[in-house]
């Protein structure tokens, strides 16, 4: 289906409650099959910073991201046929900005959220039919959906790294205020299933800081997950444990995406145990150093990888055109 290019003009009558300006223009994302012209420009100055924060989590990278969604132009999905098969409540947003349908979602857990992209590739991994979006700045879209149902607003569903505000932090976000929140709003989705529709609610957490593993640890690794035959691809990185305090409680880990092994936990832990002891072994670089070894299916998971620049090792790396690498 050729969906008809809706580039409106900006209309500066339309305000919020609090009587700030909205200028947005209403935009069809074309699909993937399609050809892509005069899309608009993507947000990467907040893309960095959110790619910045997946790697080193701390107060002046949150501050960071926080900052850039205040001011940067957002992709906001709209409710129309084309939106995904979830629960979709197809009330205007706002009153006084009757035009702007907003697609109220609701993920498995009945979380009721609303989506927004920093450019139309990002749209496209979520929605990879296309579909209807407004442009609006950051802060103008946290005012817009202040008095929605939205329990929270995911940035780049369907992508990682993406972002999860909830009600307080998008409020506060509405003001201008920057939330000064010990939690990190940048997340990698750790989900087997790829439901573009589920935001995410307080589970497992994943980060990529740089020193989690040292470069001998780094070396070591490698040539040990090289020689595994099932393992065709590795990242390192960390994870946090639900209800798990930030301070003390990450844990390092090693991603693993394997091959011609039988599908099932049992397997899976033992296969991840043997790795684990085979990369301490007499080997002074992990011998003290606590680490786990996990198997993570997901594809999207790996071509995030790529995009962001945390793989370690790829047998098979997929083909990644400049078009969908998150620019840094």
């Amino acid at each position: 289906m050729v969906l008809k290019s809706l580039f409106g003009k900006k209309d500066p009558t339309k305000k919020t409650e609090n009587s700030s300006t909205i200028e947005s223009s209403e935009e069809s994302i074309p699909s993937e099959s399609q050809p892509q012209q005069n899309e608009p420009s993507p947000a990467l100055h907040l893309e960095g910073a959110m790619v910045e924060n997946a790697r080193n989590d701390n107060a002046e990278t949150r501050a960071k991201v926080y900052q850039e969604l205040l001011f940067s132009d957002l992709l906001l999905a709209l409710a129309d046929t084309g939106a995904p098969s979830a629960a979709v409540n197809e009330a205007t947003a706002i009153a006084e900005n009757p035009s702007v349908n907003v697609a109220i979602l609701a993920n498995n857990q009945g979380i009721q959220f609303a989506a927004a992209f920093t450019s139309a590739a990002a749209a496209r991994r979520w929605r990879a039919e296309g579909g209807q979006y407004v442009s609006i700045r950051g802060q103008d879209v946290f005012k817009l959906l202040e008095p929605s149902p939205a329990e929270v607003i995911v940035i780049n569903p369907g992508s990682a790294p993406f972002v999860v505000l909830n009600k307080v932090e998008y409020k506060q976000l509405a003001m201008g205020i920057v939330p000064q929140t010990q939690r990190s709003p940048v997340q990698v989705n750790v989900s087997n299933e790829t439901n573009p529709n589920q935001a995410p609610a307080d589970g497992m957490q994943i980060a990529f800081p740089p020193d989690a593993f040292n470069e001998l640890q780094k070396q070591h690794a490698l040539k040990v997950l090289t020689d595994f035959e099932n393992i065709e691809a590795a990242a390192l990185g960390a994870i946090l444990p639900p209800n798990t305090s930030q301070e003390n409680g990450w844990l390092r880990t090693i991603f693993l995406r394997v091959v011609g092994l039988e599908e099932s936990q049992e397997a899976v832990q033992k296969f991840c145990l043997n790795v684990r002891d085979t990369m301490r072994k007499d080997n002074e670089f992990f011998l003290e150093t606590q680490f786990e070894v996990g198997v993570m299916p997901d594809p999207n998971f790996w071509l995030a990888m790529h995009q962001n620049n945390f793989i370690l090792l790829d047998k098979n790396p997929p083909n990644i055109t400049t078009e969908n690498v998150i620019k840094q």
